[in-house]
């Protein structure tokens, strides 16, 4: 690897997402480098090269000129490097192929002696046409009065990947004790969209169908279908200060139900402490116009101050 200054550095290629380069070194260890650095870039191993337009190459690299690169055998003529969205190695372990990150947030309370603990995380695993992901959020809270309150959400998604779209199948849990939500069961099928993907950010939109069986704590179980269409942002800073922020939307009117729509809304934000390591402020919306029971609230949100790490995000 060269970079535009001209430092040379010889060692594994891990992968490049979000516009970083995850360079593997003997003398300096795990390095993370922007990707427009970077000058030429050589590997005898095999990648998925992605580029901006969705276009997808698999091969060895080469960068017989500056700021282009080469995938062979099936982009030999190179293309500019600004084109590369990421970079995934194909012939690694099971791990190289996984990424992950967890965020937690704590408060004790003197005044009504209570606990809150709050939390959230992923684990990803992207393969060469096929991917899978686990994440989940969570908040409990307790006081003096041995009142405990409590969210659960929980969704095991996997995807296909097409050239340009992303075909998902979801399985998720939910639990809300404000909602009076005791659990929340769907399965849900659609495709998601890349508006924009370059460097610095990445907006998806997607749609699709879900069936869900709930229980609130009046009534009896229903089952019902509804649809869905999201939007997921994610923007990249890496120089001073180095910053993530991402805002996801998801509404989901229930067709089952007349003039009955759920929905909810996060944003986050992280700062990098020192390297895998962050602090960050995390905010979400939950709500239901129409719940079946008629005594249950209608929304919930929560605000958090978290503590997190992450694993090659």
């Amino acid at each position: 690897m060269v970079l535009g200054n001209g430092d040379r550095f010889t060692g594994e290629i891990k992968g490049m997402s979000r516009g970083q380069l995850d360079f593997k070194t003997d003398d300096a260890g795990r390095l993370s480098i922007e990707w427009i650095k970077i000058a030429r870039l050589t590997s005898t191993h095999s990648f998925e090269v992605e580029l901006a337009t969705g276009k997808k190459y698999y091969g060895t690299l080469q960068s017989p000129q500056e700021y282009d690169l080469q995938v062979g055998p099936e982009k030999t003529d190179g293309c500019p490097m600004v084109e590369v969205i990421t970079v995934t190695p194909m012939d690694e372990f099971f791990w190289a192929k996984v990424k992950a990150y967890l965020d937690l947030g704590f408060t004790l309370a003197k005044s009504n002696s209570s606990t809150t603990l709050s939390g959230d995380g992923e684990i990803a695993y992207r393969g060469q046409h096929f991917g899978g992901a686990f994440d989940f959020n969570t908040y409990w809270q307790r006081d003096k009065n041995s009142t405990a309150v409590g969210q659960l959400s929980m969704n095991l998604t996997g995807t296909y990947y097409f050239p340009k779209l992303r075909l998902q199948l979801q399985l998720g849990y939910d639990h809300n004790d404000e909602l009076d939500l005791i659990y929340r069961v769907d399965l849900g099928a659609g495709v998601a969209y890349p508006v924009v993907r370059n460097k610095w950010n990445e907006l998806w939109l997607s749609t699709g169908l879900v069936a869900a069986q709930e229980k609130y704590t009046t009534g009896e179980p229903n089952v019902n279908i509804a649809a869905y269409v999201g939007e997921d942002w994610e923007a990249f800073i890496y120089d001073s200060p180095k910053l993530s922020a991402g805002i996801s939307t998801q509404i989901i009117p229930v067709l089952s139900e007349l003039w009955r729509t759920r929905g909810n809304f996060t944003a986050k934000v992280k700062y990098e402490v020192f390297y895998n390591f962050f602090v960050g402020c995390n905010f979400s919306f939950t709500f239901d116009t129409k719940p079946p029971d008629p005594a249950a609230s209608k929304t919930d949100y929560l605000l958090s101050i978290t503590i997190g790490w992450s694993y090659r995000q």
